[in-house]
């Protein structure tokens, strides 16, 4: 999955200047326990992207629930593959 994770600029500022950003994007890291994760400034908002693969898609609420009430962030999850899941699936394709 590809979380990305859009806190409310102003939340966002504040937990900066407090330090809190710093431990809520640890306990993020602890909680996913992402492949790969990438922050970036995007549509002039901070933006956390986190490349995680979870098993059981009911653990979304809680693993993303402190971002909402927290952070009120804005979070949108997409599937994605890599290329071996990619070529997989043309070759399922292939031979349907």
């Amino acid at each position: 999955m590809l979380i990305r994770i859009r806190p409310d600029l102003r939340l966002a500022n504040s937990a900066v200047a407090d330090g809190s950003m710093k431990d809520a994007m640890e306990r993020a890291h602890e909680q996913l326990k992402p492949e790969a994760s990438y922050f970036l400034p995007q549509d002039g908002q901070r933006t956390a992207l986190f490349i995680c693969d979870i098993a059981d898609e009911s653990q979304i609420v809680a693993l993303l629930d402190p971002f909402f009430s927290n952070l009120e962030a804005k979070v949108d999850v997409f599937p994605v593959m890599n290329f071996d899941d990619l070529r997989a699936g043309l070759t399922q394709l292939a031979q349907g």
